[in-house]
């Protein structure tokens, strides 16, 4: 691709991300009672194509596949359900709901940046472009930020829990480096 067409996608993605917060916040689109309302129909487009415009090229850059569809997926979700859901109203399969697309951003935002770190720091070729690593720590991140949220709604929250959980999940991942290469688990 060149760099005119480069420029020419962030600038549509980042004016489809302005447009969906210009829509949520300044119009209030979750005020419009009727579903199929014009206003809620370009919206309902702009929450799809935002992600899709953002997490697509970056999932062919890494070299995944079904990356863009996770992404997507998730961020259209959430932010949809964060627009249209009332939380009062939705209750354990919402907080569930929630639970599961909030794990999906989380890792759709850690898994670019893990791979991304790992291509730079690592040494060996095999593990810089290890896209199962930067895809396990992007999860065990999503599930730390998950777990430590369902924890602070339970009360019980704080330091050394966060410091606990962060210790278990860092020596999972530690377990999970210390295999070699291509090597199965028992």
């Amino acid at each position: 691709m060149s760099k005119r067409m480069i420029a020419l996608l962030w600038a549509t993605t980042l004016a489809a991300w302005a447009d969906v917060a210009y829509m949520l916040f300044a119009l209030n689109i979750g005020a419009l009672a009727e579903p199929l309302h014009p206003l809620r129909l370009v919206y309902y487009t702009l929450v799809v194509a935002a992600p899709a415009l953002t997490f697509f090229p970056v999932a062919r850059l890494i070299g995944l596949r079904t990356f863009g569809w996770e992404a997507t997926g998730c961020w259209a979700g959430l932010v949809l359900m964060l627009t249209f859901v009332s939380p009062d109203v939705a209750g354990l399969p919402g907080y569930l709901a929630f639970t599961a697309l909030l794990f999906g951003v989380v890792a759709s935002i850690c898994l670019p940046v893990g791979y991304a770190i790992g291509f730079k720091l690592l040494t060996l070729r095999v593990h810089r472009r290890d896209t199962g690593r930067a895809r396990r720590e992007a999860y065990l991140a999503a599930l730390f930020v998950v777990l430590s949220a369902a924890m602070n709604m339970g009360g019980f929250l704080n330091a050394l829990n966060a410091l606990l959980l962060a210790l278990i999940l860092a020596l999972i991942e530690s377990f999970a480096l210390a295999r070699k290469p291509g090597e199965q688990a028992l």
